[in-house]
């Protein structure tokens, strides 16, 4: 069985925190895009906002950085991450579904 693209494995975790009723935004942290066959590059953002927000039906904010087998997260990623936990929030680091199901979990434990 081939890898999953880090696209895919966004797609089945979106689908997966919809299903379980988090509202959930996909941020777009290329930096650039392309216009008329040309790179536009911004200059606004923060660099290592994770790839999915999401907060919980019970008003957890929740931030998933997602990776493909084989990726690595730059520093950054991992300081977001690591913020967003210690603010009281749950930063993932998420390989496959398998992880940020596991988490959601353990959160929807705590939260009752």
């Amino acid at each position: 069985m081939r890898n999953a693209t880090e696209q895919e494995i966004q797609k089945t975790i979106i689908d997966y925190l919809r299903l379980k009723h988090y509202v959930v935004f996909k941020h777009h942290s290329t930096g650039s895009t392309i216009r008329d066959s040309k790179p536009v590059f911004f200059k606004y953002g923060d660099r290592g906002i994770a790839d999915i927000i999401a907060c919980s039906t019970k008003g957890t904010f929740v931030a998933v950085e997602v990776k493909k087998k084989g990726g690595k997260p730059s520093p950054e990623q991992l300081d977001f991450l690591e913020r967003v936990n210690r603010a009281g929030g749950l930063g993932i680091l998420a390989y496959d579904l398998e992880t940020v199901v596991t988490k959601v979990e353990e959160l929807a434990r705590r939260d009752v």
